[in-house]
């Protein structure tokens, strides 16, 4: 088996989980107390992949201290258990395992701060199938996708040809390629293929099984 990668970046919401039931009912628990109308369809799929503050802005039109006002009420709903109402996507925690069993290191790169990763990692048991978390140390403090990566690839050491940052929005693959990695596009989440292609994204998949043929090939 031959190693295409040395390493593999993943976004969490809607690309190792899908995290939409808990963000959905955290969303709505956050308009609800500031009186505002619960968010459509595609006003609840908005917040998966931005980081909540633009979420609240660019849905309910909050900004500043308003934007973050509701980032705070979400976030009461969402650490009393809101975090943990998710689902893996089949086939995901037997791909890290191949990851790891095959030597090829693996990081999250998303845009839910380190702390929320941390402790749903460490809930689910599967901490030891992440070697590193490269995440924004609060909602406060945003970083780009691409120093998200660039942190990881530094972390890690290695070359930047020698990564794939794999997720299911446009600021995942516009980050992997201003980061100068190869982006692929998780089809099983909440963008669609014209959206990852036209952020750049150099391989869609539509299963896991998918970016494992990408990862790994026959010698």
């Amino acid at each position: 088996m031959k190693r295409n990668y040395d390493a593999v970046f993943f976004d969490f919401d809607g690309t190792i989980a899908d995290t939409s039931k808990g963000i959905f009912a955290s969303a709505d628990y956050a308009a609800e107390k500031l009186g505002l109308p619960l968010p459509d369809d595609a006003g609840h799929r908005y917040f998966m992949g931005p980081p909540l503050p633009e979420s609240f802005e660019v849905i309910f039109g909050l900004k500043g201290d308003d934007a973050m006002n509701a980032v705070r009420k979400y976030r009461e709903y969402y650490t009393a258990g809101g975090m943990f109402e998710l689902e893996f996507y089949p086939g995901m925690l037997e791909f890290l395992d191949a990851l790891k069993k095959n030597g090829i290191k693996t990081a999250v790169t998303s845009s839910k701060p380190e702390m929320f990763v941390s402790q749903i990692l460490e809930h689910f048991g599967i901490t030891d199938r992440i070697d590193h978390i490269a995440c924004p140390h609060g909602d406060g403090m945003p970083e780009s996708k691409c120093s998200l990566i660039t942190r990881a690839l530094e972390y890690f050491k290695i070359d930047r040809n020698r990564a794939l940052m794999l997720g299911d929005r446009y600021l995942d693959m516009q980050g992997a390629a201003q980061a100068g990695v190869d982006g692929c596009g998780a089809l099983w989440g909440y963008g669609s293929e014209d959206e990852l292609q036209k952020a750049g994204a150099k391989f869609t998949a539509k299963s896991v099984c998918d970016v494992s043929s990408l990862v790994f090939s026959e010698e």
